[in-house]
């Protein structure tokens, strides 16, 4: 096989380096790289960007991909315009003659080849970010003449409309993509299939997943055939899983004429194999379709491959392979780019981890930016430290997560653990149960040696230290709450704020407020501050268990008597905002220049609009510290962007009537009176019947002075967020104004180290924009609410019963049954709900409590019983379901959906009605909701 001298037109695998992706696209160079490390790669060529580089040197198409360029990713007809016009004008071109002469030279080296594989290979393809699969096109069982006009059609799809869209969303320009194109001689398979040598399912890192068929593998990718699974542990060579399926067709090589043409366009198979240019469709005899396709040991054989494949490609691989003759060759090797990245930094001995989303435990699952995940990683880390533990806390995917695998091995724990955890997050408590269940061994506890007690004392004696003090004062403080004596939300709750804060405030330099986010918290006083005042809310969260349990089927009741209160956080939240719409309505031109959308500014410009903006400051002065997803410091908070109150004042000013909110609270107050007396009444019975009633009455006085408390907690904490942020955002305020990052919120995307040797005065050399893309993609990536060391996202199984067909299934939080049109809202700054809509959300935190006023129901993909948006949908009687997985993609805006939740299920009643789910653009009609 000669090899013609040909400008850099033609490179051949042998004669590729790994980084030559620029000139033979990711698939060339993936493929290079196998062949040359001695894997069974069919020999073949590159024709190489020089090519593709000629063929769109043209000051027509150079000005088309610019315009591409000028797009944005929402002009989407515009886009797919221009992308036709782009391969119009390509396919339309010629290629210049030394580059005809170099790729038929290349072809016809090949003796004896009856046709040729034509495989596109992007420069911005199969990388570890974006593997672009499927998304250019491939050409099967092309003869020799005709692989000069698919090479062309292969680079002409660099502007498929998916191709283009895909870049458009991955922030790829257009104009920096080069296509480069990869031909082999054909194989006759008589199997083939996809092998991922990390199972995608559950990310998996020890398990392989192979699907195969008979034939070529393109009655895969095309969907036309259902393939044999299987599973393959990397660790034992175990097959831990074959399954057999109905294989009815094959797709082989065409045996006479080729023409080249796409596979794709093969018309359906009839009783008689059907002959389409290069390839055909064959129906399989009865006997083989349900036959297996690969032996155990040629699995072992293929995993193996993979597992080289992977070693030298440095990350798990999506591997097209074929079965000729009886041995194994690999076709492409792409990165699976769909892996929820594994804990950093992992575990040091070789036993089992499991990690729980600390985002999944606070309701906010979404990503965070470096310099965040440090502040909570760190404070975690201080708070054990102070009880002579480790820092249990590691990163995934931009989230945080903690390793309990040390409860989990503890028998005296384990149960408990997973039980209580699920009245926080039902679907940790569910994945921790499926995986000590399918893996016990694992956890089973190999017992504290002689040598490991004086920790364990130790430890022990630490405790005692650091919350001992404070029992006396938690014993009052139950005792006091029994009495009648309970708390009260005064000035002491920012004086738990304050302990959040610690040093913050009282450095007198940027660089030292800086630091002590980090440092200057003490972790003991919190303790021994915060565990006595918070006492009686864990008082009033036992007897709300006892209410549930002593009156089962009067979960209805229950519910109510814990409701109505106009002193919780939450409440004087929505009782705020709707006092800022009755000012408003007391003056008509600012009523009217808010339905306007006129600015805090415009509105001092317009009469009574000082009135107006007096109190929204007075709002602010009170709340303006809250935020949605407070926990990520990097978001702005209320008082930096109120747009999402404006938007609720709005919403307010065209759907209530002065004093409608504070009539609801007042409504909730009586219907808990009512049932408190109904629940009393059913204690009343039998001789003692009297004191039951009284005894329950007690009860439930007490459980309502109590429970109301439950959000000042976090409204302290969150006054301690805000000044972390600012003295954050003042570092980088310094930072930009001394020309070490760019601009002042650069901050977010450093480490905490690199902060701190960035005030003192050493050179930021990071990369910030791409940590910024970086941070990008892992928001847009589902976090697992557990993982394990091996990168397994356990999702357990939690057993409803029968639920209606296609219905979504979650976590009823708040009883009653609503029906009633879909708002998705991922952004509240963009828009808000309306009256009588139901809220579809990724999470609520307390800054997603505004929604709530209008909202009809609640739908959230995380959260629990004891959750924020639990709290305030049984605060306000609207029926909830949570940890309703993809809620925001399975249900579309403008959807009519009914919620049950006491059963926890979400039904999609009117498919086709659906409209989009991008936040902003949906007009739905604001009607009608029926609860039941």
């Amino acid at each position: 096989m000669s090899e013609p001298s040909n400008n850099g037109i033609i490179r051949w695998f042998h004669d590729l380096d790994a980084e030559d992706s620029g000139v033979a696209g990711g698939k060339g160079a993936n493929l290079a790289a196998l062949a040359q490390a001695g894997l069974p790669v069919p020999q073949g060529f590159v024709v190489t960007t020089v090519a593709y580089e000629a063929l769109v040197d043209s000051p027509q198409i150079r000005d088309a991909i610019d315009h591409l360029d000028a797009l944005d990713s929402t002009e989407t007809n515009t886009l797919t315009a221009v992308a036709a016009d782009l391969r119009s004008l390509l396919e339309s071109r010629k290629f210049d003659a030394s580059i005809e002469t170099a790729i038929t030279d290349a072809t016809a080296s090949f003796e004896n080849t009856a046709s040729f594989a034509v495989r596109s290979s992007a420069t911005a393809e199969d990388l570890p970010s974006a593997s672009f699969a499927g998304q250019h096109e491939t050409f099967l069982g092309v003869e020799n003449e005709a692989v000069l006009n698919r090479v062309r059609d292969c680079m002409a799809s660099l502007f498929t409309d998916r191709a283009v869209a895909y870049r458009a969303h991955n922030e790829i320009a257009h104009g920096d993509v080069q296509m480069a194109v990869v031909v082999q001689p054909m194989v006759d398979a008589e199997a083939a299939g996809v092998l991922f040598t990390t199972d995608p399912a559950t990310g998996n890192r020890h398990i392989a997943s192979i699907d195969a068929s008979f034939g070529l593998g393109e009655s895969i990718v095309a969907g036309d055939v259902t393939p044999d699974h299987a599973l393959v542990n990397t660790q034992t060579d175990e097959v831990v899983e074959y399954t057999i399926s109905t294989k009815t067709i094959a797709v082989e090589l065409q045996r006479d004429t080729i023409t080249g043409e796409n596979t794709r366009r093969i018309e359906p198979v009839g009783r008689r194999p059907v002959e389409t240019g290069g390839t055909r469709r064959i129906e399989l005899s009865p006997d083989r379709r349900e036959s297996r396709v690969l032996t155990d040991d040629q699995l072992r054989t293929l995993v193996g491959l993979g597992e080289r494949a992977e070693r030298l490609l440095g990350a798990p691989q999506d591997i097209e392979w074929a079965l000729v003759d009886g041995q194994f060759v690999l076709l492409q090797s792409r990165p699976i780019t769909s892996l929820f990245p594994r804990p950093s930094p992992l575990p040091v001995d070789e036993r089992l981890h499991v990690y729980i989303s600390m985002g999944h435990m606070q309701a906010m699952p979404e990503a965070m930016p470096p310099l965040v995940r440090d502040i909570w990683r760190t404070y975690t880390g201080n708070a054990l430290s102070a009880a002579g533990l480790s820092n249990p806390t590691v990163e995934a995917g931009g989230r945080v997560f903690i390793d309990i695998t040390s409860f989990l091995r503890h028998p005296g724990l384990q149960s408990g653990l997973i039980e209580r955890i699920a009245a926080i997050n039902e679907p940790i408590s569910a994945g921790l149960d499926e995986i000590v269940s399918r893996r016990s061994k694992e956890f089973e506890s190999r017992g504290v040696t002689i040598g490991a007690l004086p920790g364990y004392v130790a430890t022990a004696g630490r405790v005692a230290l650091l919350v001992g003090p404070a029992i006396p004062r938690i014993i009052w403080n139950v005792f006091g709450a029994l009495a009648g004596r309970g708390p009260t939300p005064d000035e002491s709750w920012d004086r738990l704020g304050d302990l959040f804060v610690g040093e913050v405030t009282d450095s007198e330099t940027t660089e030292g407020r800086a630091r002590a986010v980090f440092e200057a918290i003490d972790i003991g006083r919190i303790l021994r501050e915060a565990y006595p005042r918070i006492s009686p809310l864990f008082l009033a969260f036992t007897l709300g268990g006892w209410l549930m349990r002593t009156f089962p089927d009067h979960a209805d009741d229950v519910n109510a008597v814990g409701r109505g209160f106009e002193r919780d956080v939450v409440t004087r939240i929505n009782l705020g905002l709707g006092d800022l719409a009755d000012v408003a309505r007391g003056h008509p031109q600012v009523a009217a220049a808010l339905r306007d959308g006129a600015s805090l500014t415009d509105l001092e410009k317009v009469k009574g609009g000082e009135a107006f903006v007096e109190a929204f400051d007075g709002f602010l002065d009170e709340f303006g510290h809250r935020s949605t997803g407070e926990i990520d410091l990097s978001r702005p908070r209320w008082s930096e962007d109120p747009s999402m109150l404006h938007a609720v004042v709005q919403a307010n000013l065209t759907d209530e009537e002065v004093g409608d909110h504070r009539e609801r609270i007042r409504h909730l107050e009586s219907e808990a009176e009512a049932a408190a007396v109904r629940l009393e009444s059913l204690a009343d019975y039998g001789l003692l019947g009297p004191l039951r009633r009284r005894y329950v009455r007690w009860l439930i006085r007490t459980y309502r002075d109590t429970v109301y408390l439950r959000e000042y907690p976090k409204q302290a904490a969150a006054r301690a967020f805000t000044v972390w942020r600012t003295a954050l955002l003042d570092a980088g305020e310094l930072l930009a104004a001394e020309d070490r990052l760019n601009r002042p919120d650069d901050v977010w995307y450093l480490r905490r180290d690199e902060l701190f040797a960035a005030l003192d005065g050493k050179d930021v050399n990071v990369d910030i924009a791409a940590r910024r893309r970086e941070h990008a993609r892992d928001v847009g990536v589902d976090a697992p609410p557990v993982l394990t060391s091996e990168g397994e996202a356990v999702r357990g199984h939690v057993d409803r019963g029968t639920v209606p067909e296609g219905a979504l299934v979650g976590t009823g939080v708040s009883s009653g049954v609503v029906e009633g049109v879909a708002r998705i809202i991922r952004d509240p700054k963009v828009t808000t709900v309306e009256r009588g809509e139901i809220l579809v959300a990724p999470s609520t935190d307390p800054g997603w409590t505004p929604l709530f006023l209008n909202a009809a129901g609640l739908v959230s993909e995380v959260g629990g019983p004891v959750s924020h948006g639990a709290l305030v949908a049984r605060e306000y009687g609207l029926p909830a379901v949570v940890s309703v997985p993809e809620a925001t993609k399975q249900i579309r805006t403008g959807q009519r959906i009914r919620i049950d939740g006491t059963r926890g299920t979400v039904e999609l009643l009117d498919v086709q009605s659906a409209t989009t789910n991008e936040v902003g653009t949906e007009q739905p009609e604001p009607d009608s909701s029926r609860v039941e």
